[in-house]
């Protein structure tokens, strides 16, 4: 019968089940703050286009020495002329280059970004459905302890007959019965909000998660060094060095170039004008400029030391997490509730009827609630297992 029951009530979980994998793949594929970001990175990418352009030249169009009296002869003067000018600013140094390579780390920056957040959303996917998966584990242990409960009473009314148990014995267990079955309605509550919260992650109507949650030892990767989190930061602090860099060029200031051509009267000959202008670097504005980029990257340069830092420590307490759940979980498994079994077991073949003694109804009783205690106490280990697991997915890039 109890194999009979488990089968009932684990098909549903495997009809028309998604792997997680699949799951995150459409995610990945859905996620609007996915796609504002991919958006972010092609700006980025036309940027380094733009920082290598020249500006656009300047053209001057007009007449000098208007007569207010007869403002159409234009032969009274030597100085009257019809003008055409073009202006043109031309950059000096390395400017353009060292745009280009700031507006390179922009884009590079952006795309690590983008993995950055690919990571967090995975990661939080992977925490959810094993949150999930948990948490129908623990409503079918539930069912399970209703069972249990349910034979106990039956028990329990069969001896009542005898006189070895009383009405305060039956009472107890269908209390006891009425509170598995409201935690159960909570927990199927939590299990339905829990699905809700991976719908808005996943933009997509989950019902069914494949998703294997039998523990097993594990060593996490410690090399961050290609997290694109840390890649992020490094680029950053070469965007600010390349700023100073940039900010020491501007010293050198681009040059306008500016050439105009005079139309006069046939009475006078055509000339032209030919000038060349550039600011005086004569402030200081540039050098403060490269001196705050330069502060700017050991800023960012502290940071990511201390992101490191924080990486190494979060990845440590994840792998001591999840050592600390494969040893409990191992003693309440194999140690603990096999014991707990046995003796509600050898409760109940010694209280037969062939006994004259009166049935120990509060032994038997606070057995089954100790049974009860440690298998979700072994449900509680797993969540700490798999939500440390799911953490590190993020850290360590490792998805299975």
């Amino acid at each position: 019968m109890k194999k009979q029951y488990l089968l009932t009530a684990l098909l549903p979980l495997f009809v028309n089940a998604q792997s997680v994998d699949s799951i995150v793949t459409s995610a990945l594929e859905k996620n609007s703050s996915l796609k504002a970001l991919e958006s972010s990175i092609n700006i980025t990418k036309e940027q380094i286009a733009l920082s290598t352009k020249w500006d656009n030249p300047v053209v001057n169009i007009g007449a000098t020495d208007i007569q207010f009296n007869d403002y159409r002869a234009r032969n009274k003067e030597p100085m009257q002329s019809q003008f055409i000018g073009l202006t043109q600013a031309i950059p000096l140094g390395d400017k353009l280059q060292l745009a280009k390579e700031v507006a390179t780390n922009d884009y590079t920056i952006s795309k690590y970004n983008l993995e950055n957040k690919k990571l967090e959303l995975k990661s939080n996917i992977y925490e959810y459905a094993y949150k999930i998966k948990l948490l129908e584990e623990r409503i079918f242990l539930y069912k399970q302890f209703k069972l249990n409960v349910e034979k106990l009473e039956s028990l329990l009314k069969d001896f009542y007959k005898y006189g070895k148990a009383n009405q305060k014995d039956i009472l107890s267990v269908q209390i006891l019965y009425n509170e598995l079955n409201l935690k159960q309605q909570q927990l199927q509550t939590f299990l339905n909000t829990s699905y809700l919260k991976l719908e808005e992650l996943t933009y997509e109507n989950i019902s069914n998660i494949d998703i294997n949650t039998d523990i097993k030892p594990i060593v996490l990767s410690k090399d961050i060094s290609n997290h694109p989190k840390i890649l992020s930061f490094e680029q950053t602090q070469n965007k600010f060095t390349n700023i100073s860099k940039l900010e020491e060029e501007k010293k050198i200031p681009d040059i306008k170039m500016n050439v105009t051509y005079f139309e006069r009267s046939q009475e006078y000959e055509d000339y032209m004008n030919v000038s060349l202008s550039f600011p005086l670097p004569v402030y200081g504005k540039e050098s403060i400029k490269a001196t705050k980029a330069k502060f700017q990257s050991q800023q960012v340069k502290n940071q990511l030391d201390d992101l490191k830092n924080r990486f190494y420590v979060s990845i440590n307490t994840l792998q001591k997490n999840i050592n600390d759940s494969i040893d409990t979980f191992k003693i309440i498994e194999k140690n603990i509730i096999p014991k707990y079994d046995e003796l509600q077991e050898l409760l109940e073949s010694n209280n037969s009827f062939l006994l004259k003694t009166n049935l120990d109804t509060r032994e038997l009783i606070k057995n089954q609630n100790d049974i009860i205690k440690y298998k979700l106490k072994a449900v509680d280990e797993k969540e700490k297992y798999f939500s440390s697991l799911a953490k590190s997915y993020y850290f360590t890039r490792i998805e299975k």
